[in-house]
């Protein structure tokens, strides 16, 4: 694009970020006949959502994160064994050593820029021989560099939650493939156990005894009945979740934290309402069958990037302008909140009526102490099986772990290996031991990881003195499931249109 190519253009609406917040918003925005730009910094779709090759991952954490954001990413090539991680890349983006991995003549191509970069961020712990060997399986890794798809908010699609609905009504099907999820584990005492997911599955658990099967099929039986759900809930509505699966159902033990974490999706015993946990083991148990036995899907190629760019397409379709790579200079009011904003991009300013933005492009904006701290490893076996994808909830008295877990069967992985993604609400210097602790339970002795990641995203908030009427999306959440996005997009998307 020639310098200054869009000087003085006037647009309806401005949307900052192509998340997949904001590309729906901006999809819909152009449906309705509005005049969009959809601008992103990165050159690449997708935010906080977005997919890498494993190099491009690479050069995400060393060059593209908001180091406000994501202040550090700890990598570790090989065994987790040792608290010292192989590279860590510091919040400022320099180098805590200067000392260089051994360079290698196999590393060419695209993944040699980010293999020779990452050397310069290898921690002081490594022998000479310890270095050449990280070299060797960098190398190694990097031959396969594009069979990878590592995600930065790895997420599900519920099969009746609403972004299945959304890419129906929307039309983007050609634009997107789902696999079905076929397991749902939990995690517990260091024990994988598979969740029973229809009746048949209930009966012939060989996890479960009699006793058992019979509460759970009670339970079941009365969320699913749309006549005698309310009636369910009489005089419980102001119980915990938990109280009345306990009380009601005579829940305990290992199938009371199946139903909380597993189906429910609880991320502490006290999140939920009687009504709210029922409300989401009803929608789970109505999503099986509606695309056969499971209940969630698996977009292929990387869920929320892949998604995202569904809708740039729509977008695109009915009028959007794209740029991408385009750094965004300042914001300002144009005489006055009424008459919308001046957006100074690096080739040229342009004016709108509306501002949808990542906080991440607020200017003034500020990391919270909230985050969300993640793990992504692959690993050099496929545990689960090679053509599977799975969730998994991995709980403990110290917290709950999200996990998902994909392999060629998503084309996420090359054959004979799988990539697994752990999550869980806290910063990282709070959380690291639960997410390696939750890592080692699931592959046990049958995988050993090849490259593991760490780092936490911070919630980003805008100072008091920012400008008025703008509006503001948001990272991606703890939750399972796309669901909440969606929901954040449609709440925007009434007050904008």
């Amino acid at each position: 694009m020639s310098e200054n190519a869009l000087d003085n253009e006037e647009f309806d609406t401005v949307v900052l970020g192509t998340g997949l917040v904001e590309s729906i918003i901006a999809s819909e925005l152009a449906a309705a006949d509005k005049k969009v730009l959809h601008v992103d910094r990165n050159p690449y779709y997708g935010g906080n959502f977005s997919c890498f090759t494993l190099s491009a991952f690479v050069e995400w954490a060393i060059e593209h994160r908001d180091q406000r954001q994501t202040p550090l990413v700890d990598i570790f090539v090989g065994s987790i064994d040792s608290d010292s991680p192989t590279f860590s890349v510091g919040h400022e983006g320099e180098p805590k050593q200067a000392t260089a991995v051994p360079s290698s003549t196999e590393s060419s191509g695209p993944a040699s820029r980010p293999f020779d970069r990452l050397s310069a961020y290898i921690t002081d712990t490594q022998t000479l021989s310890e270095r050449s060997s990280i070299t060797e399986r960098l190398t190694k890794l990097f031959e396969n560099d594009r069979k990878y798809a590592i995600e930065l908010a790895p997420k599900v699609a519920s099969c009746r939650g609403e972004l299945i609905d959304l890419v129906i009504n929307a039309g983007i099907g050609e634009y997107v493939q789902f696999k079905g999820v076929e397991h749902n584990y939990i995690v517990r005492d260091d024990t994988v156990e598979r969740v029973p997911d229809s009746k048949g599955d209930i009966f012939a658990s060989d996890s479960l005894n009699l006793v058992e099967k019979r509460k759970l099929m009670k339970l079941m039986t009365a969320i699913t009945d749309d006549e005698g759900f309310g009636q369910l809930l009489c005089d419980c509505e102001d119980m915990g979740f938990v109280h009345f699966l306990e009380t009601k159902f005579k829940l305990s033990g290992k199938l009371l934290d199946s139903v909380v974490y597993a189906v429910a999706r609880a991320e502490n015993r006290d999140e939920l309402s009687a009504r709210a946990g029922c409300e989401r083991v009803q929608k789970y148990a109505k999503s099986i069958g509606r695309y056969g036995r499971m209940a969630y899907l698996c977009a292929m190629y990387g869920g929320g990037s892949e998604i995202a760019q569904s809708f740039c397409r729509l977008c695109a379709v009915s009028g959007g302008t794209y740029i991408l790579s385009e750094k965004v200079r300042s914001i300002e009011s144009r005489d006055g909140n009424d008459n919308g904003y001046s957006v100074q991009l690096a080739h040229g300013r342009v004016f709108a009526k509306q501002l949808v933005l990542d906080p991440c492009y607020a200017p003034d904006s500020l990391p919270t102490a909230s985050a969300i701290s993640r793990l992504v490893c692959i690993l050099d076996y496929p545990v689960f099986g090679e053509d599977t994808t799975a969730t998994l909830s991995y709980v403990t008295d110290s917290g709950v772990v999200s996990m998902l877990y994909t392999t060629q069967a998503t084309l996420t992985a090359p054959s004979g290996q799988s990539v697994v993604y752990a999550w869980t609400k806290g910063q990282l210097s709070d959380t690291r031991t639960l997410l390696l602790r939750a890592l080692t339970t699931v592959r046990g002795s049958l995988a050993q990881p090849l490259f593991t990641a760490l780092f936490d995203v911070r919630d980003m908030q805008p100072s008091e003195n920012s400008l008025s009427g703008l509006v503001y999306t948001g990272a991606p959440d703890s939750t399972l499931d796309f669901d909440s996005a969606v929901g954040l997009a449609q709440q925007i998307l009434a007050k904008v249109l």
